[in-house]
C-alpha cells in the first residue's frame, strides 16, 4: 500500500513539475556587449516583453516558463533586427552578429527547423529580386526600354516561383502550426478564396496566435468582399475636416477608395495613372477618396500636392494601424476598393489599364 502511495506521490509531483517546466533561450551575439537584450512573445498580434538582461561576454541566458508549444518568441536589441523563433518549449540556441542580420542562426524545435528551411529558400529568391532591381535601375537611368521589359518579365517569373514555393511549403506542412504563420505573414499574396482553401485544409491540433489572426483577417475580407456593402469610417482631411465615406457614396456613379502613402514607392508610381483616369471620367460620375497610411502630416500634404491628387483626401496618420485600412483588411499598398452608386463593392485592387477599363465599362 505504501509503495502504491509513494508511486502516486512521485507521479503527481512529476506531473506538477511538467506543468511548471521551463526551457532555456541561450543568446550568443557579437557586437552586442553591454546592450539590453529583450525576450518577447507574441500575444494579441504584438510582441510583449517577458524578460530582459544585459549582454555580458557576448552571452545571455533566459529561463522561460513553458507555454503553448505554438508560441512565437522574439529576441530584440536596440539598433538591430529582431530574431524570431518557435521553441515548442525546448531549449533554444541563438548565435550570430548583432550587426549582420544574415548571420543569425537559431537552433531550436522542429517547427523552427521548418522556418529555417523556408527562410533559406526565400532568401535565395530575395537575392534574385535585389539583383534584378539593380539592373532595372540602371536600365531606367539609360531609358533602355527593351531591357526594362525583359527585366519586368524576369521579375514576374521570380514572383511566380516564390508563390509556387510558398504554396508547396504550406501544402507539405499543413499539419504544423508553422503553416498559419507563413500564410499570415504572406497573406497579401493571396486572394480570399485561396486563403480560405488553405485554412480549411490545415489540420493542426493546437490553435496558434497566427491561426486566430488568419481567421480574423479572413472574416474582415469576407465582410468587404465584392458584392458586399461598403463599410463606413471617418478620418481627417488635410484642412482638419472630419470626412466620412458615407458623405460621398451615392453622389457619384462610382467611388474609388484608394489606400496609399507618401512613403510607398509603388503608390507614387501608380498615382499618375489614377490622376489621368480621374480627370477623364470625373465629369461622367467617377470620384475618389484617398486614404493615406502616412504618419507625418507634412509628408502627406506634400505628396498630395506633388502628385496632383485633386480629389478628397483623408488620414488618421496611424501608419499600418490606420482604422480604415484595418476595416478593409488592407495588408499592402497600393490597394483600392470600387463602390457603385448603391454602396456595393464591385471591384478591388484595380491598377493601370485595369482601373481605366473598369471605369470606362461602367460609365461609357
Amino acid at each position: 500500500m505504501k509503495t502504491k502511495l509513494l508511486t502516486l506521490i512521485i507521479a503527481t509531483c512529476a506531473l506538477i513539475s511538467c506543468n511548471k517546466s521551463t526551457f532555456n533561450v541561450n543568446v550568443e551575439l557579437q557586437n552586442a556587449e553591454g546592450k539590453t537584450i529583450y525576450l518577447k512573445k507574441m500575444f494579441n498580434n504584438e510582441f510583449i516583453t517577458l524578460d530582459s538582461a544585459i549582454m555580458q561576454n557576448n552571452m545571455v541566458n533566459f529561463v522561460v516558463e513553458a507555454n503553448n508549444p505554438s508560441t512565437h518568441y522574439q529576441i530584440s536589441i536596440k539598433d538591430s533586427n529582431p530574431i524570431r523563433f518557435f521553441s515548442e518549449n525546448n531549449d533554444v540556441k541563438i548565435t550570430g552578429d548583432a550587426k549582420n542580420r544574415d548571420s543569425f542562426n537559431v537552433t531550436a524545435s522542429y517547427a523552427q527547423q521548418l522556418v529555417n528551411e523556408y527562410n533559406v529558400e526565400y532568401k535565395k529568391y530575395n537575392q534574385q529580386r535585389r539583383e534584378l532591381g539593380e539592373k532595372y535601375r540602371t536600365a531606367a537611368q539609360n531609358n533602355d526600354e527593351a531591357t526594362i521589359k525583359k527585366l519586368e518579365a524576369e521579375f514576374d517569373k521570380i514572383e511566380k516561383n516564390i508563390n509556387n514555393y510558398q504554396k508547396l511549403f504550406l501544402t507539405k506542412n499543413y499539419n504544423n502550426f508553422v503553416a498559419p504563420y507563413i500564410l499570415y505573414t504572406n497573406r497579401y499574396n493571396y486572394e480570399l478564396n485561396e486563403l480560405e482553401d488553405f485554412v480549411n485544409n490545415f489540420n493542426i491540433k493546437e490553435e496558434s496566435e497566427y491561426s486566430k489572426l488568419l481567421d480574423e483577417y479572413i472574416a474582415v475580407l469576407q465582410r468587404v468582399d465584392i458584392g458586399q456593402p461598403y463599410v463606413d469610417f471617418t478620418q481627417e482631411t488635410p484642412e482638419g475636416y472630419m470626412m466620412s465615406i458615407s458623405e460621398l457614396v451615392g453622389k457619384s456613379k462610382l467611388l474609388l477608395i484608394d489606400f496609399w502613402a507618401s512613403w510607398c514607392g509603388p503608390c507614387r508610381a501608380e498615382n499618375p495613372n489614377v490622376v489621368e483616369v480621374y480627370k477623364e471620367y470625373h465629369e461622367k460620375g467617377f470620384d475618389i477618396i484617398g486614404v493615406s497610411l502616412d504618419m507625418e502630416k507634412v509628408n502627406w500634404i506634400k505628396a498630395i500636392e506633388n502628385d496632383g491628387l485633386i480629389w478628397h483626401n483623408i488620414s488618421d496618420l496611424k501608419y499600418w494601424n490606420n482604422e480604415g485600412a484595418k476595416l478593409y483588411g488592407i495588408s499592402s499598398i497600393p490597394s483600392n476598393v470600387l463602390i457603385d452608386q448603391n454602396g456595393i463593392i464591385i471591384a478591388k485592387n484595380l491598377r493601370g489599364e485595369d482601373l481605366r477599363n473598369k471605369v470606362e465599362e461602367i460609365l461609357k
